[in-house]
């Protein structure tokens, strides 16, 4: 079958729906997998989906493609990503698909794709999937595998008892709670509120047309609202997720806007206290905020390759307690399963600040201070998008021949160029889940931090192929 190979990208499958993706598409990527799966000997898995008005359809055509191998369904129905994950371990089968497309805008969908317990597809196996796509070659089962529903009342009952079992929190917050139209919305308010919290709810009628933009907790302007919320309400603080759960952004009681590299602090901070001398692994992105916590906790910080299913991967691997992205993926291994859980992470946070009887913003006051821009996002042809950073690298280092350079010969595989300095860094780096290029950059002084900013845009404006008028783009303010 004809597709668009760019929909496969390095762990996620995500393209645009009636263009990229239809249900004939779907059904064929389904066939894939399923492919993929009797290769490795799984033969039943999880299916859910998020909110997006294509997400039912999407589900049918998905079910009846890798049924036809011969793979045995559990239906989840709606939910959000981290109830897949968490159905693997409920109904003990480490396969599972998330038919999703996360912070991409309204009109894109794809596909989340487990092969083990919380551990999702890598590039190998995107582009094995692909090739049995492409090549029609599927295999061929002698029975249609089953599909059973689940009670979603008493499947949302078992998840919401499994993560409030794992905190305890002593106080009574007043909380804003943002899903900005999303599948948090029937899920998160609730939760919260068996947890002790007063809620207050912004956009929380779901609706999978994201009418007032896309739920992305990175994206300044929807998180500067939610920081007029808490400082209207007198909440203690304020929590954005994005379209299927799985990322969130904060807001303190004071106001302020707290980035997530600035959160995968405060959760090293609270985890070193109780396994001195841990890994703690986040990404590229992330603000040298990050490493010097971790090294002052006595901790061991590694970097390494953004992408939720890279960073899982090197936990495993590296046998770490936790893990954190700027763009607001948690993973806890100390006393969850190490998946990225929306949810769980704003209890975590609720839960330290409870135990410690103190406020957002005192529980960061003593960390090093930056003056941070937040991720910004400028469009870029996917098959455009390598070819910019790979020259823009060039120029970069040349630039700054004295900073400390993290590319892809630090970092295997890695998709740009990082430059740390003594007083901050600059990264450009092109997106793996969308036709984007993604940059931030940081300074201890607003001076440095101006100019920097200045240099960023200089250099993103010298390449025509960059979109600056694009529905992917975000943060834009902080380098026009």
């Amino acid at each position: 079958m004809q597709v668009n190979p760019l929909m496969f990208r390095n762990y996620d499958i995500r393209g645009i729906v009636d263009q990229d993706l239809t249900p004939e598409i779907v059904e064929a990527i389904a066939k894939g997998y399923g492919t993929l799966l009797r290769r490795r000997k799984i033969r039943q898995i999880v299916v859910g989906h998020d909110c997006r008005l294509s997400g039912e359809s999407f589900a049918d055509a998905f079910i009846k493609g890798v049924t036809s191998c011969g793979i045995d369904v559990i239906y989840l129905g709606h939910c959000m990503t981290q109830m897949v994950y968490f159905a693997q371990y409920l109904y003990q089968t480490n396969g599972g698909a998330m038919i999703t497309a996360s912070h991409n805008p309204k009109n894109f969908n794809g596909f989340k794709l487990a092969t083990g317990y919380s551990q999702t597809t890598g590039p190998n196996e995107v582009q094995e999937i692909r090739n049995y796509v492409e090549k029609d070659q599927y295999f061929v089962s002698d029975t249609i595998g089953s599909v059973t529903p689940v009670d979603r009342e008493e499947f949302k009952e078992k998840y919401f008892h499994d993560v409030l079992k794992r905190v305890q929190i002593k106080k009574k917050f007043k909380v804003i709670v943002d899903s900005h139209h999303g599948s948090t919305s029937v899920f998160n308010p609730e939760i919260l509120r068996r947890a002790g919290c007063e809620v207050i709810e912004r956009f929380t009628d779901m609706d999978g047309s994201f009418p007032d933009g896309t739920p992305d907790p990175t994206d300044a302007k929807l998180m500067e609202g939610v920081a007029e919320e808490v400082v209207k309400q007198g909440a203690d603080a304020g929590f954005a997720f994005d379209g299927d759960g799985d990322r969130i952004g904060f807001v303190d009681e004071k106001g302020h806007v707290l980035w997530n590299d600035v959160a995968v602090a405060i959760f090293a901070h609270e985890i070193l206290e109780r396994f001195p001398g841990s890994k703690i692994i986040y990404n590229t992105l992330c603000s040298q905020i990050v490493k010097e916590v971790v090294k002052k906790d006595g901790g061991i910080p590694i970097m390494w390759l953004t992408g939720h299913a890279f960073i899982k991967a090197k936990i495993a691997e590296e046998q770490a307690v936790f893990g954190g992205e700027l763009s607001g993926h948690f993973f806890f291994a100390d006393n969850a399963y190490g998946h990225d859980d929306g949810t769980y992470a704003v209890l975590r946070v609720l839960e330290y600040l409870s135990e410690k009887n103190m406020t957002l913003s005192q529980l960061y006051e003593s960390f090093p201070k930056f003056i941070s821009s937040p991720e910004i996002k400028i469009g870029c042809p996917d098959d455009k998008k390598k070819d910019v950073i790979a020259n823009l690298s060039v120029k970069f280092k040349n630039d700054f021949p004295s900073a400390q350079i993290t590319d892809k010969s630090i970092i295997p595989g890695d998709d740009g160029v990082r430059a740390d300095f003594d007083d901050g860094m600059m990264i450009f780096r092109y997106s793996q889940n969308g036709p984007y290029i993604t940059v931030k950059f940081e300074a201890k002084d607003e001076k440095t931090f101006e100019e920097r900013r200045t240099y960023v845009s200089t250099m993103l404006h010298s390449y025509p192929e960059m979109i600056w008028e694009d529905q992917l783009c975000v943060n834009l303010d902080f380098v026009k």
